[in-house]
């Protein structure tokens, strides 16, 4: 099949979703970075121009993803991915960037063709993943064998911006979010105890504070909100935002802050340890995974969270096997006051830095691995990782796509996302991923973006900076010690093992620690993005 003919129908609607998409969102030791690749095959012999899909050669390449866990299961997509691009990948299973095992890889020098990670948490940044001799530079090899990324990178400068270093360095195929992808997740509660006690859904913390002590009270219930760690105000704003901060690094009138040296932090804190105090907070919330969270809020012991979207679907559709009242909505991210917005809620740059994959230093088989990655930015790969197999999960109507039953009406009883998890590649994987506008079996499910988006989170993101190899050694160094410092002083004092009072402490200590220093390192990045 030839990499641009495609039938009409299929053009003019990917035309129209990757142009909505995308008009809103916003040195090596090998020869590859010469005009040979790493096999010493000419680059020539194969010109973009000329190429076609399915590549022959039946090459295999390896991949790793940036899960922790073992080999993935083969799924139907995958078997598509090598029909179509003549490419077969052998799947090693994954870790994360920030784990040691990543590090032992990478010394064991037994790396795979392709890694698929967040390049940006790289020790010192991607610049010197590259200059160390473990990825290559893309910017010579995207113009012989990816014709697509490129194509679509000059068509979008906002989004070229996002992917590439301060001296214009790819080093990634980029995942990049849909508009509607951005946002996917906030507080979740149980509407049908609301109801029962005639209350509304909360919408600042002093309803909050009224609705978890009504939970607490007349509905039994032994951990009225419950949640990971990771929602307390990092991943997410959480109840931090309606204080006017959030953890971690971000945006104030162009001046980069870090939040939690911020005054707004410490009354934060004040008021999740007078929360936990009064048992309204789960008292297993330092501990607890996801599995325990889930359990909770569909066993009566929880009644509300903070959580992505696809939560709210799979609790509604347990909860409702032995309670048909069960109710569970998105709440907004509470404010400050009653009619404002909360400064800070959950929303990712388009470009995050997740899911790049970026290409091993010494594969063998560079071409393979630049076509196999740029496959997904054709129209047709689009479609693919979009709506998935056509005459499978799809067929075109008018000229639109239109869900099978196979999705729609599962004969197994599969939910419409986890049907599409094993025939597309719906979220973080390399490519510009589209609205697929998949139905929910419950509504509370698709109205809780449009609610969790009301926030002025927008306005305080920092975009994907690259500090130069030097300053991300030096911020590396600054932030360990200062991020175990942080999450310590959280947890004990939200515990209230120790007094909110000494939170002055442990500002000092950030301060004597070097986080000034990293704060003019964050600027200055910022401040080279900008003028990209």
């Amino acid at each position: 099949m030839k990499l641009i003919q495609k039938k009409k129908a299929h053009k003019s609607l990917l035309l129209l979703l990757l142009g909505a998409t995308l008009l809103t969102a916003g040195c090596s030791n090998s020869s590859n970075n010469s005009n040979e690749s790493a096999s010493g095959t000419p680059a020539s012999e194969t010109p973009a121009a000329d190429f076609s899909y399915p590549m022959p050669g039946g090459t295999e390449l390896t991949f790793m993803n940036e899960q922790l866990g073992g080999t993935p299961e083969r799924l139907p997509v995958d078997d598509e991915y090598e029909k179509r691009t003549g490419i077969k990948i052998k799947q090693l299973g994954g870790t994360p960037m920030t784990d040691q095992k990543f590090s032992l890889l990478l010394a064991s020098g037994e790396l795979p063709d392709i890694f698929l990670n967040t390049w940006l948490q790289y020790p010192g940044g991607p610049d010197k993943a590259v200059e160390q001799g473990y990825i290559l530079k893309l910017n010579d090899l995207m113009d012989k064998y990816a014709p697509n990324l490129k194509k679509t990178l000059a068509e979008h400068p906002e989004i070229d911006k996002m992917i590439k270093t301060d001296d214009g360095t790819y080093y990634a195929f980029p995942f990049i979010r849909s508009e509607t992808g951005r946002v996917y997740g906030g507080p979740i509660i149980r509407k049908d105890w609301l109801d029962e006690l005639k209350l509304s859904v909360p919408e600042t913390m002093d309803e909050w504070h009224t609705v978890l002590t009504a939970f607490k009270e007349k509905k039994n219930a032994a951990a009225p909100v419950t949640f990971r760690t990771m929602f307390l105000g990092e991943r997410t704003g959480g109840f931090a935002g309606a204080f006017g901060v959030m953890g971690n690094f971000y945006v104030n009138d162009g001046k980069v802050v870090y939040g939690y040296l911020e005054p707004g932090y410490k009354d934060y804190l004040k008021t999740m340890a007078q929360w936990y105090k009064e048992g309204l907070i789960d008292k297993d919330f330092a501990s607890i995974d996801s599995a325990t969270v889930d359990k909770k809020m569909t066993s009566n012991v929880s009644g509300a969270t903070i959580g992505w979207q696809f939560y709210i679907e799979k609790y509604n559709a347990a909860a409702q096997e032995t309670d048909p009242n069960a109710n569970f909505v998105a709440a907004p991210y509470p404010a400050a006051a009653k009619g404002g917005l909360p400064e800070f809620g959950q929303l990712d740059n388009a470009y995050a830095g997740t899911s790049s994959a970026a290409i091993s230093a010494t594969t063998k088989n560079v071409e393979a691995a630049m076509r196999w990655l740029d496959y997904a930015y054709t129209e047709e790969g689009s479609m693919l990782n979009t709506f998935g197999v056509e005459g499978t999960t799809y067929t075109l109507e008018n000229g639109k796509p239109v869900y099978t039953d196979l999705v729609v009406k599962n004969p197994e009883g599969l939910g419409s996302d986890q049907v599409m998890m094993k025939y597309s590649h719906g979220t973080n994987f390399p490519m510009i991923q589209q609205d697929n506008h998949l139905p929910a079996k419950y509504k509370q499910t698709t109205e809780s973006i449009g609610i969790w988006k009301k926030t002025n989170h927008e306005s305080h993101l920092l975009p994907p900076i690259t500090p130069t190899a030097e300053e991300a050694d030096e911020m590396s160094s600054i932030m360990n010690d200062i991020n175990a410092l942080v999450k310590e002083a959280e947890l004990k004092i939200i515990l209230g093992t120790e007094s909110v009072d000494n939170y002055d402490k442990y500002v000092q200590q950030m301060k004597d620690m070097g986080i000034e220093r990293a704060l003019e390192i964050q600027q200055a990045a910022y401040e080279r993005y900008m003028k990209r």
